[in-house]
C-alpha cells in the first residue's frame, strides 16, 4: 500500500490542507500519517477522526546572522533525526506543508532519495518553500501567480485551493453558538494563533458603537476565536451587553462561517481559500510584519473577485471599526453583492493533490535506482 507522510505544523492555515488531502488519499486507499513539532496546540487543531501525529524535529531559522552556525548544527542533527523517522515509518512520498516546521523533513527525505511533494497555499510562496523548490518533485500551488513566483518551474502545479470537507458542510445554526436567530451576526477571527489587534479592536470598536447607539446591541451578536491571548475579550462584550461566544478556537469553523453575516480575519492562505469556497463576506486585517506580506496577497486577491474589503490594522481604530466593519455588517445589498461574487469559486483542489500525488509515487517508484531503492526499504542511516 502506499504511504504518504504529511509533514507541518505551527497553525492550522499550514496543516489545514494537509487535513484536506490527507482525506482524498485515503479515499484512494492511501495511507498517511502525520508528524508535526508538537508545539503549543497543534493536538487540539486535530479533527477527532485523525490520528495523533508523529513528532517531528524541526527549529527556527534565527533573524540575525551570529545564531548561524549554531542553527547549521542544529539543523543537521534534526535531519539526522528526521532521517531516522522516515526509516521507521517507510513513507513512498514526504508532503511538506511549508513553513519552518517542514525543512528537515525536506533534506532528509532528499538524502534517502525519498519524492518530495510541497503544498503552497499562499498567493506568495513562503521562504521555506522558495528555498528548497528546487528539492521538490512537485510543488502545488492554489493560485496562478504562486507558479509565476516559483519561475514557472515545471514541477509546479496550479489546483486550487485544498479545503476541508468539514469546512465546506458547516451550516447556518446560531444555536450552535448559544446565539440567537435574526440578528446581526459577526464572526471574528485571527486564525489558530489569534491576533492581539483584533482582540483588542473589535470588543472595543463594537462597545463604542454600542454606547452610541444602545439599540445595536438588540440587533448584534459575536462568535470570537481569540486564540490563547483571550483575556479581557468575554468581558469586553458582556459589559457593552453584546450577545457574544467568545472560544479560543472554533472547531465547527464551517458553520461559524455560515451562520455570520461578516467575517473579520487576518489574510491567511487558509482561512481565504475557506472563506471563498462558503461564500462569506469577509473585513481581511493583513498582519502586517510579515517581510513578504503574504497575507497582504492573500486578501488582495479575495478583494479583487469583490468577495472581501481590505483594511490595514492602523486603521482599525474605533471609528475604523464603525465605518468598515459595522456599516458593511447593517448593509445587506453590499453583503449579497460580495457573497455573489464569491459563488463559483472550486474547492477541489485536495482531490487534485491527491489524484497526481498518486500517479507521482507510482513513476518515482519505477525510476527509483536499485540502492535507493535498498536504502528506503531498510532505513538505514549510515
Amino acid at each position: 500500500m502506499t504511504r504518504v507522510l504529511v509533514v507541518g505544523g505551527g497553525t492550522v492555515g499550514h496543516l489545514g490542507p494537509g487535513f484536506a488531502v490527507a482525506d482524498a488519499l485515503r479515499a484512494r486507499g492511501v495511507e498517511v500519517a502525520f508528524a508535526t513539532p508538537g508545539e503549543g496546540r497543534e493536538q487540539a487543531w486535530f479533527p477527532p477522526s485523525e490520528p495523533a501525529p508523529l513528532s517531528a524535529p524541526a527549529l527556527r531559522r534565527p533573524k540575525g546572522a551570529l545564531g548561524l552556525p549554531v542553527f547549521a548544527a542544529r539543523l543537521a542533527l534534526a535531519v539526522l533525526r528526521t532521517r531516522r523517522l522516515l526509516g521507521r515509518e517507510q513513507p513512498d512520498v514526504v508532503v511538506a506543508l511549508g513553513g519552518w516546521p517542514c525543512v528537515p523533513a525536506v533534506l532528509a527525505a532528499r538524502s534517502k532519495g525519498l519524492p518530495v511533494a510541497f503544498i503552497a497555499s499562499d498567493a506568495r510562496p513562503g521562504v521555506a518553500v522558495r528555498r528548497l523548490a528546487g528539492l521538490a518533485a512537485r510543488i502545488y500551488v492554489a493560485h496562478a501567480g504562486a507558479a509565476e513566483e516559483l519561475g514557472g518551474r515545471e514541477t509546479v502545479r496550479v489546483t486550487g485551493p485544498a479545503i476541508r470537507g468539514a469546512v465546506l458542510e458547516g451550516r447556518d445554526d446560531p444555536g450552535a453558538f448559544d446565539l440567537e436567530s435574526g440578528r446581526l451576526t459577526l464572526f471574528v477571527t485571527g486564525g489558530s494563533l489569534g491576533a492581539r489587534a483584533l482582540n483588542e479592536a473589535l470588543p472595543r470598536g463594537l462597545a463604542a458603537a454600542v454606547a452610541e447607539d444602545p439599540s445595536l446591541a438588540d440587533r448584534l451578536q459575536v462568535i470570537h476565536q481569540t486564540g490563547e491571548s483571550a483575556e479581557g475579550v468575554a468581558e469586553a462584550y458582556e459589559a457593552a451587553g453584546i450577545r457574544c461566544r467568545v472560544l479560543p478556537f472554533v472547531e465547527d469553523v464551517g458553520t461559524a462561517y455560515r451562520t455570520a453575516h461578516l467575517v473579520v480575519a487576518r489574510g491567511g492562505a487558509l482561512t481565504c481559500a475557506e472563506l471563498m469556497a462558503v461564500g462569506t463576506p469577509a473585513i481581511l486585517v493583513p498582519y502586517p510584519h510579515h517581510a513578504d506580506r503574504q497575507q497582504f496577497e492573500n486578501a488582495r486577491a479575495l478583494e479583487t473577485c469583490g468577495g472581501a474589503r481590505v483594511v490595514e490594522e492602523r486603521d482599525l481604530t474605533i471609528e475604523g471599526v464603525r465605518r468598515h466593519v459595522l456599516d458593511l455588517l447593517e448593509d445587506e445589498a453590499a453583503l449579497k453583492r460580495m457573497t455573489q461574487a464569491l459563488r463559483g469559486s472550486d474547492p477541489g483542489g485536495a482531490g487534485r493533490v491527491a489524484a497526481d500525488l498518486v500517479r507521482l509515487v507510482e513513476g518515482e517508484s519505477r525510476d527509483i535506482q536499485p540502492e535507493e531503492r535498498s536504502s528506503h526499504a531498510e532505513g538505514r542511516d549510515e
